[in-house]
This record gives structure tokens, sequence and C-alpha cells, in this order.
């Protein structure tokens, strides 16, 4: 959930942004003005205004459109949340796991991680789970971008997964194919064991979604991870990133699930 906030407050800031560039705004003047009267210059120059600001308005449009879709799923991933929670409380024992069973199967088939860790809960791959995508091209070797699941397929290996950022022209972020070895589940909330320091850890890093490795250097009384990035410009600089948001590296302290 905090990705697709994320993605919400980026987006309102790119509105912020290019209403300071061009205003939306009509302007008074202009409304005012005798176009019969202007050489073919000033024309195409008003033209050329009219045009920018158009585009600018439908821009901010799609925009708008992308922080709505995110915002029902944030809000539709809230329901489900307390609907589960509401579930297990009002039944105990046997019963209980028999029907989170089939609420489960009626969601949709349940996707399974390929890399598993002791400090990340081995916990379904669920349509609306949030996961680390590492993308076959046109990333940097050794990142991997948040995605939301979007289709589970085949035996629970085989996903479809959508980049919550929108493109430049504010269109909805693009929807990959992919394995379940390119996919590092991110927990939901469960309780997670820390992690000891110097451990080779992906974490997300703060006010993107993209995820780059890095190394532990301490957690705090909280939880949150105090990490190294590797290539960071400033010397011995540490980031603080929440712990659901570091993952295990899956060259380095994951395992591999068998099918």
């Amino acid at each position: 959930m905090d990705g697709y906030w994320d993605v919400v407050m980026s987006s309102l800031q790119d509105i912020y942004n290019a209403n300071e560039v061009i205003p939306f705004d009509d302007e008074l003047q202009t409304k005012k003005l005798n176009f019969l009267n202007m050489s073919k210059d000033q024309l195409q120059l008003h033209l050329n205004t009219f045009q920018e600001h158009m585009e600018n308005v439908n821009r901010v449009h799609r925009i708008l459109d992308n922080v709505r879709s995110n915002l029902s799923l944030m809000l539709n991933q809230s329901r489900e949340e307390k609907s589960e929670e509401n579930t297990e409380d009002a039944e105990e024992g046997e019963g209980t796991r028999m029907a989170l069973s089939q609420g489960k199967k009626a969601v949709g088939k349940v996707g399974r991680s390929y890399w598993t860790s002791e400090y990340n809960p081995n916990a379904p791959i669920l349509v609306g789970s949030e996961v680390a995508y590492k993308p076959r091209r046109g990333s940097a070797d050794g990142e991997w971008i948040q995605c939301e699941v979007l289709k589970v397929v085949a035996d629970g290996t085989r996903f479809e997964v959508r980049d919550p950022e929108p493109d430049e022209l504010g269109n909805s972020g693009k929807v990959y194919k992919c394995n379940w070895k390119e996919l590092l589940l991110i927990p939901p909330g469960f309780p997670t064991k820390n992690y000891p320091p110097g451990t080779k850890v992906l974490a997300r890093y703060p006010e993107t979604t993209t995820f780059y490795p890095a190394i532990v250097i301490g957690t705090k009384r909280d939880g949150t991870c105090r990490l190294r990035f590797d290539g960071e410009e400033e010397v011995d600089k540490e980031t603080e990133v929440t712990r659901r948001l570091v993952l295990p590296s899956p060259t380095a302290s994951a395992n591999l699930a068998r099918k």
C-alpha cells in the first residue's frame, strides 16, 4: 500500500509543477483580444500558447486518472484486509483454517516465491500483492522495481505485474509478464526477523519505487534498517528504510524453493 501512496503523492506534485509552468486558469486579458486585427505571426504565437495550455491540461487529466486508480486500489486493499481480520476474529480452530483456505481459492490462483529466506515470511503471492520485480531489459544491473500483482497464472510460478509509476505522459504504468524467479514478495505487514549487520539486501531507496543493493549497518528499535547503498556518491552515507521494504538479496541471503 505504501507504493500506491508514494505514486499518488508524486502525481500530485507533478500536477503542482505543471500549474507552475503553465497556469491552468484562463487569462482574462486573452479573452479581450481582437484576433481579427492581428498579423499571422501574432496569431501563430497565440495559437502555440493555446496548444501548450491544452496539452498541459490534458496531461494533468491523465495524471488525475492515475491518482484515482491508485486510490481505488488502496481502498479495495484496505477493505479486503479488514474483511480478512473480521473473518479471523469470528471463527476459531480448524474451521477457521478451512474457511480461510476456501476464501483464498475464491480470490484466484495462489502464487509461490522462488526465493525464500528466514528474513522474509514465505507467504503466498496473491492478486494485489506488492512485489519487487527485476525487469529483463532496460534496467541497471541489480535494480528491481516495486510492482503490484495483477494475475497469477500456470501453477503459481508465472505472473502479470504492473509498475504503479505512470509514464512521462501520465498514462498508467507498464504491465510485465514474468516468472517466480524474477519476483521478491514485499511482506504485507507480518512480523519479520531483524537482519544482522553486514547482511547484503535489496532495499527501496527513499522517495522512489526502485530497489537497489545495500548493506545493513544496524537496526533501530522500531525495526527500521540503517543501510549503506551500493554506489552512493557520499562516502559512508547511511540511509534509513522501513523494514518491510528491505528484502533479502536473492544472491546472498535467500534460498531456492522447489516446485
